[in-house]
């Protein structure tokens, strides 16, 4: 299976594992299953840190690609094509860094491991939360 992690995801996974759900948890293990961050989730992680909101992600901030050898995690780059369709969804749910998620779920045919429900809202995006 291959899982694009969700920035809260990414950030429970190094910093709170105990707030993944067992189903989490257990696909995040699973040695067979590659994981997925998107570079809209450094974006995010830096932009929030910067703005003092997340304030305990410094080591993931400052040592960022260590952070995701950590996990075993590889790096997804933001095409052009993922921007546009990130930009053009008509849906109502605003935030730029779940709107480029999404589109690289879809694009990559990716399920998108998070909590939150706001991507229901995004035809074809499949979820594990």
């Amino acid at each position: 299976m291959n899982l694009l992690l969700d920035t809260h995801v990414l950030l429970w996974a190094l910093l709170e594992p105990q707030k993944l759900s067992p189903a989490l948890r257990s696909a995040l293990e699973d040695s067979d299953n590659t994981l997925v961050v998107s570079a809209a989730s450094a974006w995010e992680i830096a932009t929030k840190w910067r703005l003092g909101k997340l304030q305990q992600a410094s080591a993931a901030v400052e040592n960022y690609p260590m952070a995701l050898h950590r996990l075993a995690a590889v790096d997804l780059p933001i095409s052009a094509a993922v921007a546009r369709q990130a930009g053009f969804w008509d849906v109502p749910h605003r935030d730029p860094f779940d709107r480029l998620l999404a589109a690289q779920a879809r694009s990559d045919n990716l399920l998108l491991a998070s909590t939150e429900l706001a991507f229901g809202l995004f035809e074809g995006v499949m979820t594990l939360g």
